[in-house]
């Protein structure tokens, strides 16, 4: 089965999605989220989506646990916070509608089979 909004050939596991809301979990999620796109709180940065917390939270759960992100907007905006969540990189279908409007000094890394934010390298 194919999803007819971005064309990826979907595994068995993932057709429930295409006959429950017509199109793939991926699709449905970015859907979803496309009204958030602009929103003060929304970071999207290198391809990935992120969510900045409420600071006030009384919640033992932090995003990150807890570790510091400075985030600096396209807009002039810079944010600190330590409640940053990540909802996941955006997928190549959906991704000029989510464009990067904010950086950090954090980046991905693959070490193994598992990824991480480990931080950027100056280059000099």
């Amino acid at each position: 089965m194919i999803c007819p909004v971005c064309g990826k050939e979907l595994k068995p596991y993932e057709e429930h999605y295409l006959n429950e809301r017509g199109k793939c979990f991926e699709c449905s999620l970015w859907e979803e989220r496309l009204p958030l796109v602009g929103q003060p709180d929304v970071a999207i940065i290198d391809g990935t989506f992120y969510t900045i917390g409420d600071e006030d939270d009384t919640s033992p759960f932090r995003g990150f646990g807890g570790d510091k992100f400075v985030i600096r907007f396209k807009d002039g905006r810079e944010v600190t916070t330590t409640n940053l969540w990540c909802g996941g990189e955006v997928s190549d279908y959906w991704k000029p509608k989510f464009p990067n409007n904010a950086d950090f000094d954090w980046q991905w890394k693959q070490i193994g089979t598992n990824n991480y934010l480990v931080p950027k390298q100056n280059k000099l």
